[in-house]
């Protein structure tokens, strides 16, 4: 029983330990780029959306270098770039985002959302909403959005007043970065696996904490730690380590 005990304490002040670590995974190696237009339908080798999420990383705007939609009047609703995971979805910790450089005010009132859908307009847990009007965004931000999906969308429905002309909503980015974690894995480099008892296996990417709860089978008590995942009062019989997934009787 004692040296049960000392497992389970020298577990939970590993975990302790790790729940410190910040994920900082880009996971945009692990997708495809989309938008609403292109830049030129006669050549749509010019502002493809994948651009923005290659090297380098930089807000100086070239049609080679950076995504970008076509630039219309007003007969335009809403400009979207999109990004959609290959792997179903993950975890996202937030999203670093590069626009043209000396052309903020084509950002006005943007959102950024994630999502499990590719709907337009986005239907998903919107990370960020610009207000309209000045101060103009920053060009460079990142912005936190702490959310599981499979959708990262840019979407601007505003447009921009430019002295003489008034256009049409425009995305303009030079480089995203989507920093987070695939579902089921945390840490500085997605290299831990979440809990076991972690419900549907969602952790935080940041701290392994259980996003869902826990799942309190197998515990005493009907009880375990979000944060950890552990069986807090202990083991049902017959059950026993942190988690009450091992069989007793390895431990005689």
């Amino acid at each position: 029983m004692t040296q049960q005990l000392n497992m389970l304490s020298v577990f939970l002040i590993h975990t302790a330990v790790m729940l410190t670590i910040t994920a900082q995974h880009n996971l945009t190696p692990f997708g495809t780029a989309s938008q609403s237009s292109p830049y030129d339908f006669s050549d749509i080798s010019k502002g493809k959306p994948e651009n923005a999420v290659n090297s380098p990383v930089s807000n100086q705007f070239t049609l080679t270098t950076c995504s970008s939609t076509k630039l219309s009047d007003r007969n335009i609703d809403a400009a979207w770039w999109m990004f959609n995971f290959s792997f179903n979805t993950a975890y996202i910790s937030n999203v670093t985002i590069y626009y043209r450089e000396n052309y903020s005010y084509r950002m006005d009132g943007f959102k950024l959302y994630v999502t499990n859908t590719s709907t337009i307009p986005p239907v998903g847990y919107l990370c960020y909403k610009d207000d309209h009007g000045r101060p103009y965004p920053a060009i460079t931000q990142t912005i936190d959005c702490t959310q599981l999906g499979k959708y990262v969308i840019y979407y601007d429905d505003r447009g921009s007043d430019e002295g003489a002309y008034i256009f049409g909503p425009v995305v303009e980015l030079c480089y995203v970065a989507i920093n987070g974690c695939l579902k089921g894995t945390w840490g500085t480099n997605c290299s831990y696996a979440c809990q076991p008892k972690c419900i549907d296996q969602h952790c935080y990417p940041g701290n392994g904490s259980c996003v869902w709860g826990c799942d309190p089978q197998s515990c005493l008590n009907n009880t375990c730690d979000i944060n950890t995942g552990a069986c807090s009062d202990g083991c049902v019989p017959g059950l026993t380590g942190p988690f009450c997934n091992m069989s007793k009787y390895f431990f005689k």
